[in-house]
């Protein structure tokens, strides 16, 4: 199964009193789950926040920029896959699934970087249920 095939959805709530912004992959019943048992959730926490909102240009730039490099790294052989991404109170959450961890991390370490680093932090869980997921993600 192609992983751009992979619907992608969306929702809007609050949070300690702070808009949450969620985007999320709709996993279908048939997707290999036990092949990514292992859980990777990558924390950016945002140096810069305008008035009208929760990013500004600049910082909505390298989140973009560095989106991009991760899921060209990670994705285009099926080696993990982003399954959501939460956006709240200064803070992106990346959740991955992943079949390697070390290969995962050699990835993000060997992609191109800026002249600062990332401000991204990464927690790793064995997840082969993928509960996590399941319990961040609106039930219809």
């Amino acid at each position: 199964m192609a992983f751009d095939s992979i619907t992608w959805a969306a929702a809007e709530g609050e949070f300690d009193n702070h808009p949450l912004l969620m985007t999320f992959r709709e996993i279908p019943e048939t997707f290999p789950k036990s092949n990514y048992p292992d859980r990777l959730n990558i924390f950016w926490t945002m140096s810069e926040q305008d008035e009208n909102g929760p990013l500004t240009e600049q910082e909505f730039a390298a989140i973009e920029v560095f989106e991009d490099r991760l899921l060209q790294a990670v994705e285009h052989d099926e080696q993990s896959i982003l399954v959501c991404v939460i956006t709240c109170n200064g803070q992106r959450e990346y959740i991955f699934y992943t079949a390697d961890v070390e290969g995962f991390r050699e990835r993000l370490t060997d992609m191109p970087q800026e002249e600062e680093r990332y401000p991204i932090e990464i927690h790793r869980y064995d997840d082969p249920g993928w509960n996590y997921f399941e319990s961040v993600i609106p039930k219809e």
